[in-house]
């Protein structure tokens, strides 16, 4: 009777041990996960678990412990992919606001290019044209300065011409007015030029054949 109160004894004793240590561990792992650190307080239960396996306050505050744990793994993996979408995001618009301003200075650059062709081609077609008008003025110029000129010769000619009729109007009248003096009658003095130059004409002629015979070296020049 004695030896079996002493073993009620001895196992309220150990039970009462049993109890007070697995609180401990559950009161630290409380305290651990109340200033917010779930780490220690994991580490804190689990270790009360491996000494005192299967108490019901250690295992229940283990499995809410990793519940929250795995509530907040999965909430920072979300917060984690939300703001890695974040950035793909952002990455893709700066990409597309660069490929844009890139379209935008290949567009004005083209356009700049095509104005440079255009006022180009404006330039060469008003030289052309320039060119092509002064070669027609200088054609005028040189047919006005040709038909001046010809106007000219035709003005001295016609000058000349009246010249040379005013010239033989005065040596026929100063001829008139000798024969008149000398009293022969134009006729006349028709007669006695043509007279004298048929003479000169024989002698002309007389004077070269003389001089087309061969000489005579035997006989003197005189």
């Amino acid at each position: 009777m004695k030896n079996f109160i002493l073993l009620i004894v001895f196992l309220t004793v150990g039970h009462l041990a049993y109890a007070q240590g697995a609180q401990a561990y559950f009161n630290q792992s409380a305290n651990y996960y109340v200033g917010g650190k779930n780490a220690e307080a994991l580490r804190a239960v689990g270790e009360g678990l491996q000494k005192y396996p299967g108490d019901p306050k250690l295992s229940e505050l283990q499995k809410k412990l990793k519940q929250e744990q795995k509530q907040k793994d999965q909430q920072k993996q979300d917060q984690q992919k939300k703001e890695q979408e974040k950035k793909e995001q952002e990455k893709k618009e700066q990409e597309k606001k660069e490929q844009e301003k890139k379209d935008q200075q290949q567009k004005q650059d083209q356009q700049k290019k095509d104005q440079e062709q255009k006022d180009q081609q404006q330039k060469d077609s008003q030289d052309k044209k320039d060119e092509q008008e002064k070669q027609e003025k200088d054609q005028q110029k040189g047919e006005e300065e040709k038909e001046k000129k010809q106007k000219d010769q035709q003005n001295q000619q016609q000058s000349d011409e009246e010249k040379r009729e005013q010239e033989k109007k005065q040596r026929d009248q100063q001829l008139s007015d000798k024969l008149q003096q000398m009293k022969i009658s134009k006729e006349k003095a028709e007669m006695i030029l043509q007279a004298m130059k048929n003479q000169e004409v024989q002698y002309l002629q007389q004077n070269k054949r003389k001089a087309s015979k061969p000489k005579d070296r035997n006989k003197p020049d005189w």
